[in-house]
Formats: structure tokens, C-alpha cells, sequence
């Protein structure tokens, strides 16, 4: 639905859409049957989407080109990947009556969420093998995230007139966080194994970070800014503020990629509340 008023002007840039995402669907968490990439072209968009299904769609050559293809076609800015399998390939309404668990994926029953596992730690039976095509395609597109980010930190210890508005506020973010200052110039060398921090993925930590920048300057969601407010005014740093707000962005992003289901505007801003609420 498109919005009628008018945007406040902001000195902070907008997000660089399109933005693509890339999921990935099998009757259990170590096989892949089906993958879904997505592309939000504006704001208010619906996802662009197309998928892909078969015994070997994770390993196969072909598919891996018409991603790539697919994104290019509608010039990606930047993609996001989420490690693993996230759930059932089988669509609720389609595939099996709606109010009911998918009656051929029975390792999904009962489970909800994603666990997050560093692939340094993994255990048996979670996670994608590491040596898998499936892992390399994955590798090949937070590439074009990594190697981004780290051209943005080598140019700001160069020279901040380098950059443009958005990378500058990137650059600023990612000198907040001083604790990943070893990563940053060496995102496009490291493994996937070194860039892991207690379980936090330094380049996802970023990108929502800078996703709410973006969406308190842009002022689409007063809330937003507001909910960020009143936990500074508890005594909550402005940083630590943003930092819940992104995790409650950050778990509906899951959803949205594990259920192949549109963003819930709504349901966000209802978390949001909850951090206030709560002591």
C-alpha cells in the first residue's frame, strides 16, 4: 500500500534498494530440496520471487547461474543469506490443507525458529556440509557483501571524502563496533570460521544495525524512532537501543524467509512495544 504523506527530509540515505535474499527449503535441516530467492525492488514492494525445486537444486550448476542471473537482471544492490535450512519446502494451502503441519516433512513437526550455529561448532544433524556446492553458492553470494564492506573500510581509513553518502554511514557503524576492527579489512580473505564472534556474524550484525539508521532517519515507522527513544531514556545507550530493536528486526526477517511469506509490518511494531513494556 503506498504511503500519502510526504517523507521529512534526513541527511541519512535511504536504503540501496533492490535487495535480493536467498533461502533454501528440504525435508530435513541437512538436505535441500527447494530454494527461493526474492528480490524487493522499493519500500512498499511485494518480493519479486522465484524458485527452484529438485533432488540436486543445492549442488546443480545451472541454478546457481540463474540467481545469479535473476539478480543481476533486476540490478541487487545487496543479498542477504541465511545459513542452513530453514523449514519445509511444502507451501500450507497449496501442497496440504491450511491449519495443518505438512504430512511429508516430518522432522519440521513441533519445530519453529532457526537456530543459528557457528559452523566451527556445528553438531551432527545441523548445518549444511561444509564442503557441499550447496555451501559454495552460499559463500558466492555474501561474497558480494564482504568484499563491499571491506572496500568501504579500506576507503575510510584512506580518506572519508572516498565515500558516498551511504557508505559513510556504513563506515560509521562499523568503527562503532570496535570489537570487530581486526575483521573488517580482512573480510575478503578470512573464513567464514574466523569471521564468527560468540555466535554473531559481524557482516549480518552491520546490515541491521544500519537497516535501523535507515529506518529511524527515514521516519516510515515513527515507532521506530520512538521505541529507541524511551529506552534511552531508561538509561540504555543509543547503540544497546538499536541493538534490540535489531534483534526483534532480525527475527522477523527470519520468518519472513522461513515461511516464503510477506513482511509483517504490523507484527513488528507489536514486538517493538514489548521492549518497553518489559523491565
Amino acid at each position: 500500500m503506498k504511503r500519502s504523506r510526504r517523507r521529512k527530509p534526513s541527511s541519512l540515505p535511504p536504503v540501496e534498494y533492490p535487495i535480493g535474499t536467498v533461502a533454501y527449503y528440504g525435508p530435513d535441516d541437512r538436505t535441500v530440496t527447494k530454494i527461493a530467492a526474492g528480490v524487493i525492488e522499493s519500500e512498499d514492494a511485494e518480493p519479486i520471487m522465484k524458485r527452484w525445486r529438485g533432488s540436486d537444486v543445492a549442488t546443480s550448476s545451472q541454478v546457481q547461474k540463474e540467481i545469479q542471473e535473476f539478480f543481476e537482471a533486476h540490478k541487487v544492490q545487496h543479498v542477504a543469506v541465511v545459513d542452513g535450512v530453514l523449514g519445509c519446502p511444502h507451501e500450507e494451502g497449496v501442497d496440504f490443507p491450511v491449519g495443518q503441519e505438512c504430512p511429508y516433512c516430518p522432522f519440521w513437526r513441533g519445530k519453529q525458529g532457526i537456530q543459528v550455529v557457528p559452523e566451527q561448532a556445528s553438531a551432527p544433524g545441523t548445518g549444511v556440509s561444509e564442503s557441499s556446492d550447496f555451501s559454495a553458492l552460499q559463500k558466492q553470494l555474501r561474497g558480494l557483501t564482504r568484499a563491499r564492506l571491506c572496500g568501504i573500510w579500506k576507503r575510510a581509513q584512506a580518506d572519508t571524502s572516498f565515500l558516498d553518502s551511504e557508505e559513510t554511514q556504513i563506515a560509521q557503524i562499523m568503527q562503532e563496533h570496535s570489537e570487530y576492527h581486526d575483521l573488517w579489512g580482512r573480510l575478503d580473505t578470512i573464513s567464514e570460521a574466523e569471521l564468527e564472534r560468540d555466535g554473531t556474524n559481524p557482516i549480518v550484525h552491520i546490515t541491521i544495525h544500519d537497516t535501523i539508521e535507515n529506518q529511524i532517519a527515514q521516519g516510515d515507522l515513527p515507532e521506530v524512532r520512538l521505541i529507541v527513544e524511551r529506552l534511552m531514556a531508561r538509561g540504555i545507550s543509543r547503540h544497546e537501543a538499536i541493538h534490540r530493536v535489531g534483534s526483534v528486526l532480525i527475527e522477523e526477517i527470519y520468518h519472513v524467509l522461513r515461511e516464503d511469506c510477506p513482511f509483517d509490518e504490523a507484527g513488528y511494531l507489536r514486538k517493538l512495544r514489548r521492549l518497553v513494556r518489559s523491565r
